[in-house]
């Protein structure tokens, strides 16, 4: 889970349980949600008091195998997760995450893209020897869908990491005036999919793309919002999808 993705800004997703809670607007029209519920028939969406997260089994042999696989000159990239956050509080995801680090400190030839809404709660779930330098193998993002959530990119600037991220998707409203690029190296972009999809404006994508080339941040166009993932992914008649360079930080190097 997944050999395969169609989330272009990836290689892979693992998913070392399944299901979360809605968090902020971003999380309305969730696909994942639509996923497991309408096509597998789990309910596995809602707060701890109701809903249990399943364990993935598969996950485990999985990144072993791209792990053996990869390039270590060329890592291959591994999003965590497309069904989960990483970060949720949550009984079953407290039992399995000490396992999940295990498992992305042992693949060093993986880069692992850890995203999640729940910014303020990475500086307590990592694991305690972070900042020994065990996991320059990481890459930490946000999710912030407009500007009443720029605060979340705050949570990442003071943690050591080859890569701060932000992914501005499902872009819901403008972003760029309010978000600090200080200290973040990379900006995911993508309107919103799906047949609820939310509409977006084009020039939310031009102001993050400006900012970004002002300041030295890599920027990465996904898509504009549509039917279905992979629509529109030219801006203004250009690709662009960008990565950073990921670098050791000097507190942990």
């Amino acid at each position: 889970m997944a050999d395969k993705t169609l989330i272009a800004w990836t290689d892979h997703t693992a998913n070392f349980w399944m299901g979360c809670q809605k968090w902020s607007p971003g999380c309305l029209n969730c696909y994942a949600e639509t996923l497991t519920t309408n096509r597998m028939g789990l309910h596995l969406w809602g707060p701890p008091k109701t809903t249990r997260r399943q364990a993935v089994k598969s996950v485990w042999a999985n990144v072993r195998k791209w792990n053996r696989e990869s390039d270590p000159a060329n890592p291959a990239r591994v999003f965590v997760g497309s069904l989960m956050d990483w970060a949720e509080d949550h009984p079953d995801a407290e039992a399995i995450r000490p396992a999940m680090w295990g498992l992305i400190r042992e693949c060093r030839s993986l880069h692992f893209q850890m995203l999640t809404k729940r910014a303020d709660r990475i500086p307590q779930l990592l694991p305690t020897d972070w900042g020994r330098g065990g996991y320059h193998n990481v890459w930490l993002g946000v999710s912030i869908e407009n500007a009443d959530y720029a605060h979340r990119a705050d949570h990442l600037r003071a943690i050591p990491a080859v890569v701060r991220f932000v992914s501005y998707e499902p872009a819901i409203g403008p972003l760029a005036h309010a978000l600090d690029l200080t200290g973040l190296h990379w900006i995911i972009y993508g309107g919103e999919s799906g047949s609820g999809r939310r509409a977006e404006d084009k020039q939310w994508a031009r102001d993050m793309r400006d900012k970004c080339q002002a300041e030295g941040v890599a920027f990465f166009h996904k898509q504009s919002a549509g039917p279905r993932t992979e629509m529109g992914i030219e801006l203004d008649v250009r690709i662009i999808r960008e990565y950073p360079t990921p670098r050791i930080p000097l507190a942990v190097a």
